[in-house]
């Protein structure tokens, strides 16, 4: 008898283990904008995907697991004015606390026009955008970042996480307090202003089209550089510190890490 009511009892406990790992809501949302909106997304607690989507229609998902969506739970906050969305979806601390055995997961999904320009901010989640083309500004507390087929200008920050870009790019501003940071700058990549990689620990790798015109500084404070592109280097050649020239010059692009390796090369 006591075996039964054990095995009774465990077989209930794994019954409500599962149904709450499982538990799961989602809300959806469709906004009408025009051919260049803006996007605004803010999260203390999630991770945050754009991708591209029909034209003059911004669709946003959240989805929970764990959670329910309430003013008491996960609380979204959303508005439009003119052309531009704003989304906040905020996530309460104290359920990790209290529930921390239970499967506890928030994903913004966020599907968009090819031309709208983000702003997205996670305080603690995994950043994933692909196919969009307009300014970026990009940064989360602890994840990694990942631009796919991106076109335009991009900050890009988190204090630990890999940053991965692919795309055709203007402006570029990427930052990591712990990570590796991969750059692909594509064919049409032109610089406007300097460009800035730095992270301090991981190591870098940027791969520059055959006529990207730049003068470029690289320094790691333990590691090597290593340029598998033609580069005129101004002064002594130093393991750890380079400068020089890329096709005549140009913008500064500055690669710094404080502990790995550096290699740029062609696409």
């Amino acid at each position: 008898m006591y075996k039964t009511s054990r095995v009774l009892l465990l077989s209930l406990l794994c019954a409500s283990v599962l149904g709450l790992s499982a538990f799961a809501e989602e809300w959806n949302k469709s906004y009408q904008v025009g051919d260049k909106p803006g996007l605004r997304v803010e999260t203390n607690d999630a991770s945050i995907e754009i991708t591209s989507g029909p034209s003059r229609t911004i669709s946003a998902r959240v989805i929970t697991e764990g959670y329910k969506i309430g003013n008491s739970d996960v609380r979204i906050t959303e508005h439009q004015t003119g052309d531009n969305v704003e989304l906040q979806v905020h996530i309460p601390n104290e359920w990790g606390m209290h529930f921390g055995w239970r499967n506890h997961r928030v994903r913004v999904e966020v599907q968009v026009p090819n031309e709208t320009g983000l702003n997205l901010h996670s305080g603690d989640g995994h950043i994933r955008v692909d196919g969009t083309s307009g300014p970026a500004r990009v940064d989360t507390g602890d994840g990694s970042i990942k631009m796919e087929n991106f076109n335009g200008s991009l900050k890009g920050h988190t204090g630990d996480g890999s940053i991965t870009v692919d795309g055709t790019l203007s402006d570029v501003d990427l930052r990591t307090g712990d990570g590796h940071i991969e750059l692909t700058a594509r064919p049409g990549s032109k610089m406007n202003g300097g460009w800035l990689i730095h992270t301090s620990d991981g190591h870098v790798e940027a791969r520059l089209p055959q006529d990207f015109a730049a003068e470029i500084y690289a320094h790691t404070g333990d590691g090597h550089i290593q340029f598998d592109i033609p580069v005129t280097v101004n002064g002594s050649i130093e393991r750890s510190r380079v400068r020089g020239k890329m096709n005549g010059g140009g913008p500064l692009l500055e690669i710094t890490t404080g502990d790995g390796s550096i290699r740029i090369s062609k696409y």
